[in-house]
């Protein structure tokens, strides 16, 4: 059977625009960084280029950074797509690690049935956290995007609660370690493709299938996405605006639970602090200049990744650690401006 996968036009041009732009402004702001901080301009490049494409050690590192993003921003892809604005990625990546911690450290099962288990609760209760919101929207039209943000507070203070005291571990006669969890047994760990990449990375692919045909080729999909474009004429159509938008709320949840499910079982094998890496902030971005086109999310991540681990490299030279931070609000201007640009255009035109 031949699989065709569509991608808009207009999306894919606008998506490569963004990307060029991107990538313009992650070479200005290395050129800066380096000059501000007496690096030599080709060193500082050079050393970018080896730690993320110019070896295989290298490329290695970009894709198991690459595997979360895939699939938090498939998650936010789901949730823009229908009209929900999910800024809590951050928070329900968290939600997931504790689910996959709890159930691989706590409940007594075997590996198999622990790890089949953990996927289904760290989708279940990441998705319930987020399908909160959505049912907030729905019932009494309170703001997605504020509740959704304040909720990835209440998230992260509750994973950083049990790995600095009812979960935490030390081990014998260490001291001044970090905070964290015991080690998640060697049986429950998802098998090494090459190291550092695990085959979470092959979960994060197989998603990316299943998004599309379930966004193009589905009913669901064909409902959420008209929720997202018009509810009024959703409601014309009857369908159920309030049961679809708050069940795309839950499966964008639950997307971004797995995330945190492959960086528990798949690269840190425990819970720790920094796990969730600001992986569902740098997701909103790679969904929003990807359309929100799955076919293109893989893509988006993957260049966010050599970003994030170009710049993390630049700190063996001298260069501070938050330069990836200042790209992260260079990735937001970059992908935001136009679409405020095309929202007061729209407002112009209306008055």
């Amino acid at each position: 059977m031949k699989v065709k996968l569509e991608v808009q036009r207009s999306h894919l041009v606008m998506g490569l625009l963004n990307v060029a732009a991107i990538i313009g402004a992650v070479i200005i702001v290395v050129a800066l960084s380096s000059v501000i901080s007496g690096v030599d301009l080709e060193k500082s490049f050079a050393t970018f280029f080896r730690y993320t494409v110019g070896s295989q050690s290298g490329i290695l590192y970009v894709l198991k950074r690459t595997t979360p993003l895939i699939l938090a921003s498939l998650g936010l892809a789901i949730a823009f797509k229908s009209g929900f604005w999910n800024i809590g990625a951050e928070g329900q990546i968290a939600i997931g690690a504790i689910a996959t911690t709890g159930t691989c450290l706590f409940l007594g099962l075997p590996d198999a049935v622990a790890v089949a288990a953990a996927f289904i609760l760290a989708f279940v209760f990441a998705g319930i956290y987020s399908g909160v919101s959505g049912f907030l929207k729905v019932k009494w039209d309170v703001n997605d995007i504020v509740v959704t943000m304040m909720m990835n507070f209440i998230a992260l203070a509750l994973f950083h609660y049990l790995i600095s005291g009812p979960w935490f571990w030390q081990q014998a006669g260490a001291v001044g370690l970090y905070s964290r969890t015991a080690p998640i047994p060697e049986g429950m760990r998802f098998p090494f493709i090459s190291p550092p990449l695990s085959s979470a990375f092959i979960m994060a692919i197989i998603f990316i299938f299943i998004v599309y045909f379930l966004l193009k080729k589905s009913v669901l999909g064909y409902q959420l996405r008209v929720v997202g474009d018009n509810p009024m004429t959703a409601l014309c159509q009857g369908i159920n605006v309030r049961r679809i938008f708050t069940l795309g709320a839950i499966l964008s949840g639950g997307l971004c639970g797995l995330a945190g499910m492959s960086l528990v079982l798949g690269e840190f094998f425990r819970m720790q602090a920094g796990i969730t890496g600001n992986y569902g902030f740098f997701a909103i971005p790679i969904a929003i200049f990807c359309r929100n086109e799955p076919v293109l999310i893989p893509f988006g991540s993957f260049l966010v990744a050599v970003i994030i681990e170009g710049t993390l490299s630049l700190t063996t030279l001298g260069m501070p650690s938050a330069l990836s931070e200042v790209l992260l609000g260079i990735l937001f201007l970059v992908v935001f401006f136009p679409e405020l640009v095309g929202w007061i255009k729209k407002r112009r035109k209306k008055e």
